[in-house]
């Protein structure tokens, strides 16, 4: 099925769609969209909560996804399974399973949308651009972008969670000590 799905967005290429799929993919390579994101938001001292439960999810998602779960599931991309597939862009090297794009594009996005619900959805249809450019370029199946997305909103939410316990925590710490 994996395969299947592949096969058929093979068929829809086309200069234009390469092109805007190569500056999502390459935009976010390493992170770099969704850290300059977080860097921006902490600079501004309006943002800079945003900013934190940003950098906090992005950071977990990258050490559990990278760090912990691709080198234990070592499942190899679609190119090194059938060779003749044309990437059209570099081939990356690691592990396929789950996809680290898709992963953190969908941390932060979905981080943003759960503290700020209009520049979280346009974060959200970004992330959904980088997530189909993996599959675009056949760098990585349609489940390990699938389980890799999940596994960055899930992560959004257990972060958002704790990080409003804490809140609710510290408030009512600072209650108690001016009473």
């Amino acid at each position: 099925m994996d395969f299947a799905i592949l096969d058929f967005i093979q068929t829809c290429h086309n200069d234009v769609f390469t092109f805007i799929m190569k500056c999502l993919t390459y935009a976010s390579n390493h992170g770099r969209l969704w850290i300059g994101l977080c860097i921006v938001l902490l600079c501004i001292p309006k943002t800079r909560k945003i900013g934190v439960y940003l950098a906090v999810t992005l950071l977990i998602e990258f050490l559990l996804n990278d760090r912990v779960i691709k080198p234990l599931v070592a499942r190899d991309r679609p190119f090194i399974q059938r060779p003749e597939i044309d990437t059209i862009i570099s081939r990356p090297s690691g592990f396929s399973f789950p996809s680290g794009h898709s992963a953190s594009s969908f941390a932060t996005a979905m981080a943003l949308f759960l503290q700020n619900k209009k520049w979280g959805i346009g974060a959200l249809v970004i992330a959904s651009g980088v997530a189909f450019s993996r599959l675009y370029f056949a760098v990585h199946f349609p489940t390990d972008v699938i389980c890799g997305s999940l596994f960055g909103i899930l992560i959004a939410i257990a972060v958002n969670l704790i990080g409003k316990r804490i809140e609710k925590y510290l408030a009512e710490r600072k209650r108690v000590k001016e009473e």
